[in-house]
């Protein structure tokens, strides 16, 4: 199941970076032809609300799947400090080429690698507390409640416009949304949270509460490996559809 909910993520991070991102990058894209077609294709599925909807459910599925796996780990503490060095420096190289592009609004304050890494650090300092799997599930259900009603009125706010360090603080909580990438912690810390409940209810065995047995094959290995995927083709995939377009003969905007 995480396996899938990367893939589709990667999937909706192509569709972005076809109409969103390179026309920052190349000065001629989208142009006419196949490219205009493509980018007008990306555009419409990122519009459509059958999207917004699978997203919502996509991502519910991977944190609650995410708290699942902080039940089965002993060492969250140190695996959100290691996830929150890179959370950073995914926030630094976004910085850096909304500078390049003359557009800061691209920059990922607190993305999805954020919000899981602080979600890693409280599980790790709470259960250092000895904090009931009982508390995680109120607190989860708390936090959920509160971020969908604040996020549901959210507005998007410009780095620009006011206070930036007031501007992310409002993303965090979740009533205001900021840069390319924004994942309120109320809302899906607290999805995490219930997860961390969910593994401790029914998976105190570490097996499979469905007694399936998965093969070893692409989703798995996706879902297995799922930071490593996730920061590597956040690198690769700009990347390589730049190069097929600096082959297809566009210019870089700088």
């Amino acid at each position: 199941m995480r396996g899938i909910a990367v893939l589709l993520m990667i999937f909706d991070h192509l569709m972005y970076n076809l109409w969103g991102l390179m026309p920052l990058v190349f000065r001629d894209y989208p142009a006419e032809g196949l490219s205009l077609k493509i980018a007008r294709t990306a555009l419409y599925y990122w519009r459509m609300d059958l999207r917004t909807g699978i997203r919502f459910i996509v991502l519910a599925v991977f944190m609650l799947l995410t708290g699942i796996c902080c039940s089965l780990s002993r060492s969250n503490l140190r695996r959100g400090l290691r996830l929150m060095g890179f959370a950073l420096l995914v926030t630094a190289a976004t910085f850096v080429v909304g500078l390049v592009t003359d557009y800061p609004d691209i920059t990922i304050a607190f993305g999805v690698l954020h919000c899981i890494a602080l979600a890693l650090i409280c599980v790790g300092l709470a259960d250092k507390l000895g904090v009931s799997k009982w508390i995680y599930l109120a607190l989860g259900l708390v936090m959920v409640t509160a971020g969908a009603i604040l996020f549901s009125d959210a507005e998007f706010i410009s780095y620009s416009e006011g206070n930036a360090a007031v501007t992310v603080l409002r993303s965090v909580l979740g009533t205001a949304s900021c840069g390319s990438d924004c994942f309120p912690f109320l809302l899906f810390g607290g999805q995490v949270f219930v997860g961390v409940f969910v593994g401790r209810q029914f998976y105190t065995e570490r097996r499979s509460v469905f007694g399936a047995r998965y093969e070893n094959g692409l989703v798995t290995f996706v879902g297995r490996n799922s930071l490593a995927v996730y920061i590597i083709h956040q690198m690769i995939l700009p990347v390589l559809i730049g190069l097929i377009l600096l082959a297809c003969g566009f210019h870089l905007a700088m």
